[in-house]
């Protein structure tokens, strides 16, 4: 059993140009060492604190829990966040790119987010006005006040993992760097029509709506009938082959049927 768990540990190794991890306690240390947090949870090694360590680290489709190769992508994405952006300089102790950079699933995130906002600026290179980069430091700036969410670690660290993940969901779904999943066109009774594109690779899955020369980004809401989505000031629900629509700060809800195409 040792010589097939060494020949698969050279062979992972081989693929990807680095030695791999040993997948000990003393590794484990390390893994719940990067990720931080106040150290409860549960017993280190565990399948529950391996489903942890994915969920911090934001993995999905990883190799069975327990084998080397699974250690082995924990340690690649533990690689990847030394390389986030707040991790490239040092940074004042205290501030929010150090929080960041402390935490390997937010330097992951931030690592995600730059990379999402490259992706957005080769799409926008024509875009007028170029509001990009506006959106972009402003949502620097919305992320730098999670310093001021709570008086621990723990409250500002789920602040900016909040603030990150829906920049990173606004990037994907509004600059179409992940794919359509289904598209559908309503007529509603005030007889606008609404335009819907599904993006279910986002997290949580999400749509864009628009209607006329307006456009509003929504979230799929769990545990409701149907498929309901909500944005800042609209909101979709899909049931039963028609639509209900409220487009604007306590608009009246509209009914809507399926548009010829």
């Amino acid at each position: 059993m040792k010589s097939l768990l060494g020949a698969t540990l050279i062979c992972l190794s081989a693929l990807t140009h680095a030695a791999p991890p040993a997948c000990d306690a003393r590794w484990q240390r390390d893994v719940q060492a990067r990720l931080g947090g106040d150290g409860h949870g549960p017993d280190q090694g565990s399948v529950e604190w391996q489903r942890v360590v994915e969920h911090q680290l934001g993995l999905r489709d990883l190799p069975a829990r327990g084998t080397p190769a699974w250690c082995v992508r924990v340690q690649q994405a533990l690689d990847e966040a030394r390389r986030a952006p707040s991790c490239r300089t040092r940074q004042a102790r205290g501030s929010v790119e150090a929080l960041v950079c402390e935490r390997a699933g937010l330097a992951l995130l931030d690592a995600r987010v730059a990379q999402a906002f490259a992706a957005a600026k080769r799409q926008a290179v024509n875009e007028h006005p170029p509001l990009l980069a506006a959106e972009q430091h402003g949502w620097q700036r919305e992320r730098h006040d999670c310093w001021k969410a709570g008086p621990d670690a723990e409250a500002r660290a789920a602040c900016v993992r909040e603030s990150s993940a829906r920049r990173l969901l606004e990037l994907q779904a509004r600059y179409r760097l992940v794919p359509v999943s289904a598209t559908a066109r309503w007529r509603c009774d005030d007889g606008s029509e609404v335009a819907v594109s599904f993006f279910n690779a986002t997290e949580p899955p999400s749509l864009i709506a628009e209607r006329g020369d307006q456009t509003s980004l929504m979230t799929q809401q769990p545990g409701a009938s149907g498929s309901r989505y909500q944005g800042r000031n609209e909101s979709y629900w899909e049931h039963q082959g028609e639509a209900r629509v409220v487009w604007g700060w306590q608009a009246p809800e509209q009914r809507c049927t399926a548009a010829a195409r």
